[in-house]
């Protein structure tokens, strides 16, 4: 499982015997929907087609590619990495010059696994005698968000287009990571890291206490959405040899409070570096604190003092009081855990989450319901343009959702009038391709909308800064995007009618209030 395995890779393997190891590889193995669509399309190729499956390192274009080589090796070309050279003063771009030579001289059908690196960089650098193949490689990437895009006798298959983490019905999911973890935990006789439990369970080992916790329904429920906002919160991939090497560490290592340690403590993989951020220990709130200082002090009650006991029993150790956090929220729909799940309810709820998934909701939507549309504008008015005035106007006494702070000239704040709507329907007409952020259009003063990357970042930070928040210089990547969304705002704003101007040193004023009508202005002090 671990990522230094030398079965984290696969090559051609044209011996039958396979080793034990290999063996219960295989009974991990789950059939990615791409090899079946792959698989389809080699069934069905012609003479000289090219099929690419391209994707990022660790995708399992190997694993792939070697499962369908005995089925198709007779008919179809394989070359399973198109990265590394394979000769000693050959480059890979050299390597594909030659594969595409000898595919040109013999017209056989050809299953090319490339990175997408890779295929950038030939582009650039391949031999110009391939510009063909050059012209067709370029036509992928304006068409990448295509599933299973085709030119000519060409077609491409990417891993992109096959998320192992989907967002439906305002849920986290992910085929993939639970029936990896199904198997992996499964009480079956023919599950061989099973019979292995067993075997550490007699020693009382830290790695049965681990794989025991890991097999509870309510922790891999938890741990496939926690994976999820990993996504969306810090835009991380999961691939298969990155994922599996994590669950082998948070299993393996060695940590006072277990697993639910390891899973929030860094170590060399992706994964745990990003799921470090989204800690729940991170979310400071009321019901955390308060058990904090509970626990502290002694003063737990006895009901909450038997959902510790609970969750020290699941998982094996006497847990910290970080630790009893963590493992709350992994657990906290388990039914046998209900006054701490009741009283950190708030730090575990991720309201920005819950917004998100609605908004994905109904992005994903041909025809959008007036609940839809409520729903949408309770999110992008009421929370996000809240913010931006709250924010840009964070130096005016009085809260105002009418003008906007466009400019500082001395002594005085010139502000102008604005207004902001979210137009539904140019969000009924598009079409999401991606999950990674959402397009915002906002009409500004009747003009041609603003189009604004929404991610969960973002909206996050729009509920702080409703909530009174402050953002520091932890929020500042966040708050470099936010900053740009209130400049676009400004820049439509700048020529409207009427303004206002408001001497900053002078709390009692109220500003002097400035419109136009036809070819007059008028002059008021409010």
């Amino acid at each position: 499982m671990s990522k230094s395995s030398p079965y984290a890779v696969s090559t051609l393997r044209i011996d039958e015997n396979a080793d034990a190891l290999l063996n219960i590889k295989n009974y991990l193995y789950i059939i990615p929907p791409i090899e079946t669509d792959f698989r389809e399309a080699l069934q069905l190729a012609d003479v000289g087609e090219i099929f690419y499956l391209c994707g990022s390192s660790g995708d399992g274009k190997s694993e792939v590619l070697t499962n369908l080589y005995k089925e198709f090796n007779s008919k179809v070309y394989f070359h399973l990495d198109a990265t590394h050279s394979k000769g000693q003063h050959s480059s890979a771009i050299d390597c594909l010059n030659d594969l595409y030579d000898n595919y040109k001289s013999t017209n056989k059908t050809l299953a090319v696994g490339i990175n997408i690196g890779m295929m950038q960089k030939f582009i650039k650098q391949g031999a110009e005698r391939h510009s063909d193949i050059k012209k067709v490689l370029k036509a992928f990437f304006k068409n990448r968000h295509k599933k299973g895009y085709k030119l000519g006798n060409t077609q491409f298959f990417d891993f992109e287009c096959y998320p192992r983490i989907k967002f439906i019905d305002k849920k986290i999911s992910s085929e993939f990571i639970s029936e990896f973890l199904n198997n992996l935990t499964a009480e079956s006789t023919i599950n061989p890291f099973w019979s292995a439990y067993l075997e550490e369970k007699k020693t009382n080992s830290i790695l049965a206490k681990n794989f025991e916790l890991l097999a509870r329904s309510t922790f891999k429920d938890s741990l496939v959405e926690l994976l999820g906002l990993t996504r969306l919160y810090e835009e991380q991939f999961i691939t298969p040899r990155t994922f599996v090497d994590f669950i082998y560490q948070i299993l393996t290592l060695e940590n006072q409070d277990g697993l639910i340690g390891n899973l929030f403590c860094e170590f060399d993989n992706e994964l745990s570096r990003k799921l470090i951020s989204i800690d729940p220990n991170n979310h400071r709130e009321e019901g955390i604190d308060d058990f904090y200082l509970e626990y502290a002090t002694k003063t737990l009650s006895i009901a909450l003092q038997q959902d510790i006991d609970f969750l020290n029993k699941s998982s094996g150790f006497r847990l910290s009081p970080q630790g009893i956090v963590r493992l709350a929220y992994m657990l906290r729909k388990d039914k046998n855990l209900t006054h701490l799940s009741q009283k950190l309810s708030v730090g575990f709820t991720l309201i920005e989450k819950q917004h998100y998934l609605t908004l994905i909701d109904i992005y994903s939507k041909n025809y959008l319901e007036r609940s839809d549309e409520d729903l949408l504008l309770d999110i992008v008015e009421d929370i996000l343009v809240k913010a931006v005035f709250k924010y840009a106007n964070r130096k005016l006494k009085n809260n105002n959702t009418s003008f906007i702070v466009s400019r500082e000239v001395k002594n005085y704040m010139i502000c102008n009038k604005v207004d902001i709507q979210a137009d539904l329907d140019w969000i009924e007409k598009y079409d999401l391709q991606s999950t990674d952020y959402l397009p915002i259009p906002l009409i500004v003063n009747g003009k041609p909308a603003i189009i604004f990357e929404l991610d969960l970042k973002v909206l996050s930070l729009a509920l702080k800064i409703c909530n009174g928040f402050k953002p520091n210089r932890q929020e500042l990547g966040v708050l470099t995007k936010f900053d740009e969304l209130i400049a676009h705002i400004i820049q439509k704003a700048k020529d409207s009618d009427s303004l206002k101007v408001i001497n900053k040193n002078n709390e009692m004023d109220n500003g002097i209030h400035i419109s136009k009508s036809g070819r007059r202005y008028m002059v008021e002090r409010k």
